[in-house]
């Protein structure tokens, strides 16, 4: 079932809830499906086979409270809370809501009034290079940096990082 604001698109504002802009984003990364499910189906190969013949060669020693255990763990809570993973970024009229579902119980709140400046650059993840004077890697992403009047910097990921530039600038107009 579709909700109506999972898209990631520019809506309308909501008088109610000042809703200017919405995007939820799965973390599906191919990376990260190989290094979650590599062990999970090993683990359960591993469990099935034990069932099944026995225990397989290279795990005799491991006494069976800790083949289940490693089971559910690596075989079946990381590939659920994998599946489960949402990056939800709002826009409000009062502040920029983040939120890593289902590892953060509630929204992280930027309020409008603290973002000094706003812009869209490409932005490498694994380095934190930031690329202003030359032209990119192939692996970096466009992002938005805000920069706040603390002096911090927070990147935000967004796959319509336009959209997302506009939106908080249009809550930065509006405060």
């Amino acid at each position: 079932m579709s909700r109506p604001f999972d898209k990631g698109e520019i809506i309308t504002e909501h008088p109610e809830t000042g809703l200017i802009f919405r995007e939820v984003q799965d973390l599906h990364s191919n990376v990260f499906l190989v290094s979650i499910l590599y062990p999970a189906l090993l683990l359960w190969y591993v469990e099935i086979h034990s069932l099944v013949l026995g225990k397989p060669a290279g795990v005799q020693n491991v006494p069976d409270l800790y083949l289940l255990a490693l089971w559910f763990v690596f075989g079946v809570f990381f590939p659920l809370l994998f599946y489960c993973t949402k990056h939800i970024t709002e826009v409000r009229k009062d502040g920029i809501y983040i939120r890593l579902v289902p590892l953060n119980p509630s929204f992280k709140k930027i309020p409008i009034y603290v973002v000094e400046e706003c812009k869209i650059q490409a932005y490498e993840p694994f380095t934190g290079k930031d690329y202003l004077d030359k032209p990119p890697s192939r692996r970096a992403n466009f992002v938005v940096i805000l920069k706040l009047i603390t002096g911090k910097k927070v990147v935000i990921s967004s796959k319509n990082p336009d959209e997302l530039h506009q939106a908080i600038m249009s809550a930065v107009a509006g405060s």
